[in-house]
């Protein structure tokens, strides 16, 4: 049996809920929860068994395919929640953040749940593209869903979009707000992305020199790519930028991009 030091693997099966064409129920899908231990602040942590839970429950990340970052309703967001927020994201997880003791916060009205959304959204930046369920481990309300949310975030984890329809949606940003220039009139040119893995999505966008995209304009072209492709709520989206020639360009594309690849090779209409 373990204790509070261990991390924990706990194998769980749910029924399926579609059957078969014979009408036989259809194939139950199995969960492997991993449950850590407590993690206090790094401060706090002194080198010993504690200093080892710690870091078992932190590699515990890099192992799911999920976390689930579990908060305290009546607590609020603390600051190991962020440093944990960020880990998550960093690992490249998908995650989905449940909010506990739900049944144990007071005057709740029609517009406590909008307002306890908004409070984690601005403390929990790291994971903003993170669904949110709130829930009460005392009374069950609402546990059920974890499993659909769980479902929807492997989903997400793991889907792929075609080069074709990247390039439109990069078109349409970079049309809605072009790369911005510095005080030198230097500006980034955006050729073209196309996605090369999964677990977590990895796009990789080239342009003349990624040092001219800035931080702002990259957290831009992540936000509008979400708002415009579906299925992307629950998982972090990697870019990498890199560098590359006009001429380069037009040597090895077979096409305007999102064309399909029939055509001339134009890179977008800014980087001419």
């Amino acid at each position: 049996p373990g204790t509070t030091r261990d991390t924990i693997d706990c194998v769980m099966e749910r029924p399926s809920s579609t059957k078969n064409e014979d009408g036989t129920p259809g194939l139950p899908t199995l969960y492997r929860f991993i449950d850590t231990a407590g993690i206090r602040k790094k401060g706090k942590v002194e080198f010993g068994p504690e200093y080892f839970m710690v870091n078992r429950a932190l590699r515990s990340i890099r192992r799911s395919d999920v976390s689930l970052l579990v908060l305290d309703a009546c607590q609020g967001v603390t600051e190991q929640d962020r440093t944990l927020a960020q880990k998550i994201s960093d690992d490249g997880r998908a995650c989905v953040i449940v909010c506990n003791k739900w049944d144990a916060v007071v005057n709740k009205d029609s517009s406590t749940y909008n307002k306890s959304v908004q409070y984690v959204r601005v403390e929990l930046p790291q994971v903003r593209w993170a669904p949110i369920i709130f829930i009460s481990a005392a009374t069950g309300q609402r546990v059920g869903k974890i499993y659909g949310a769980v479902d929807e975030a492997v989903k997400a984890h793991r889907r792929r979009v075609s080069t074709a329809v990247l390039n439109e949606v990069l078109r349409d940003a970079i049309l809605w707000q072009p790369p911005p220039a510095r005080r030198n009139g230097a500006q980034a040119k955006l050729y073209y992305c196309n996605q090369v893995s999964t677990r977590p999505p990895t796009m990789v966008l080239f342009c003349n020199d990624p040092k001219l995209v800035n931080n702002n304009y990259r957290r831009y072209l992540d936000r509008k790519f979400r708002e415009s492709l579906d299925g992307f709520e629950a998982t972090p989206i990697r870019w990498i930028f890199r560098g590359r020639r006009v001429r380069d360009i037009h040597r090895t594309m077979n096409g305007d991009p999102g064309s399909g690849g029939k055509g001339v090779a134009y890179p977008f209409p800014h980087a001419d």
